[in-house]
C-alpha cells in the first residue's frame, strides 16, 4: 500500500500509505514487547537489543540508500529529495537516519533523503532507543501511552499541525507504538490492566475519529487516516496475532522492509516511462520492478546479516541461561 500511494493510488482522495504505516507501528510496538519479554535481560542490558536492531535495519537500509543515490543521479539529480546533496550536514542526518522525521518541523532535512520514507525509519528508531526503559514497567508503559495519546489527540483537533504531530513525530505518535505493547502483554502474558487499556484506547480513538469526521477534520492532513489505521488496524493486529506463526509469514515479513526502501529507486528511474502506460499496466509492471529490486536488497543485504542476529540472540540467551529464539 505504500508503494501503490507514492504512485498516487489512493481511495477517495485519501493516503493509502498512512494506515499501513499505522499498523506498521502497531506491529513493532508487538514484536519489541516479544523480544524483551522473551530476553527479559535487555531491561539490564539493552546493548544487545539496540544491536541486535541495528544489525536487522542498518545493512539494508544502507544498500537501498546507494541504491537510491544512484538512481537519483540517474534521474538527474532534480528531484526535491536531493536538492540538498552539496550540504554534508544533510548527508550524516540521512546516514544516522534517526533525526530524518523532524523533517516535519524542519524541511531542510527532506531536502537530502535517497530512501524519502526513512523519516518513519527514524521513528521507529527512536522507538527502540525507549523501548527498554519504557517497556520494563506497565505502569511506565500505560503512563506514556496517555500522554502521548493526548498529543496525537490534540493535534488530530487542529490544536497542533496534524501533519507533523499527529503523524510523524514520536510525541504525538509513541501511543501507536506501545498500542502494540499492550497488546502482546494481553493476548501473550494475560494482564488485565493491557486488556483494558486496550479496549478503552480502542473505544476513544474510534470517538475521536468519528468526531473528527463530524466537524470536518477528515480533509486535514492524515487525520482519518491515521484514526482509522488505528480503529481498524488494531483488532486486525490482535486477529492476526492469534493465528499460528507459519514459515510464509517469515518471508512476507522479510521482504516488506525490502520494498519500502527500494521502491522510490524504481519511482526515480522507471515511473516517467510507466505512468505513460494504462494505469492497471504501469501499477502491476511497476510492483514487479519493485518485488525484484526488493528481492535483490534481500538477498544482498538482509540474509546475509542473518547469522549475525542470531549470534546477538545467542549471547542474550546464554546471559539469561535460555535456550536461543530464532
Amino acid at each position: 500500500m505504500v508503494a501503490l500511494s507514492h504512485v498516487g493510488v489512493s481511495m477517495r482522495g485519501y493516503h493509502l500509505g498512512v494506515p499501513a504505516v499505522v499498523v506498521f507501528l502497531l506491529l513493532s510496538g508487538y514484536v519489541v514487547a516479544a523480544m524483551l519479554h522473551t530476553h527479559p535481560g535487555g531491561w539490564s542490558s539493552p546493548r544487545l537489543f539496540y544491536a541486535e536492531r541495528a544489525v536487522r535495519l542498518l545493512p539494508p537500509y544502507y544498500v537501498a540508500w546507494l541504491l537510491g543515490l544512484a538512481a537519483f543521479y540517474t534521474a538527474g539529480m532534480s528531484s526535491p529529495f536531493v536538492s540538498g546533496w552539496q550540504q554534508p550536514a544533510l548527508w550524516l542526518a540521512s546516514l544516522l537516519v534517526v533525526p530524518l522525521n523532524f523533517a516535519a518541523v524542519a524541511p531542510v532535512l527532506d531536502t537530502f533523503t535517497p530512501v524519502p520514507p526513512a523519516w518513519s525509519l527514524g521513528l521507529e528508531l527512536q522507538f527502540y532507543l525507549l523501548a527498554p526503559w519504557l517497556l520494563a514497567s506497565t505502569r511506565r508503559m500505560l503512563g506514556a501511552l496517555v500522554l502521548t495519546w493526548v498529543v496525537g489527540a490534540t493535534a488530530q483537533l487542529g490544536l497542533l499541525p496534524s501533519d507533523a504531530w499527529g503523524y510523524r513525530l514520536l510525541p504525538g505518535n509513541l501511543w501507536i507504538f506501545l498500542l502494540g505493547s499492550c497488546l502482546f502483554h494481553a493476548l501473550q502474558r494475560s494482564n488485565g490492566c493491557c486488556a483494558r487499556a486496550l479496549r478503552l484506547v480502542w473505544l476513544v480513538t474510534l470517538a475521536l475519529w468519528l468526531w473528527t469526521a463530524a466537524v470536518g477534520r477528515w480533509g486535514q492532513p492524515f487525520v482519518a487516516e491515521v484514526l482509522g489505521g488505528v480503529v481498524l488496524g488494531l483488532p486486525a493486529v490482535a486477529v492476526l496475532a492469534r493465528l499460528p506463526r507459519r514459515a510464509w509469514d517469515d518471508r512476507m515479513a522479510d521482504w516488506a522492509y525490502p520494498v519500502f526502501l527500494v521502491h522510490f529507486a524504481v519511482i526515480a528511474t522507471a515511473w516517467p516511462t510507466l505512468q505513460q502506460l494504462p494505469h492497471a499496466t504501469g501499477w502491476v509492471v511497476y510492483l514487479a520492478l519493485v518485488w525484484v529490486l526488493a528481492w535483490w536488497l534481500d538477498r544482498v543485504a538482509q540474509r546475509p546479516v542473518a547469522r549475525w542476529r542470531r549470534h546477538l540472540r545467542a549471547r542474550q540467551s546464554a546471559i539469561l541461561g535460555q535456550p536461543a529464539t530464532p
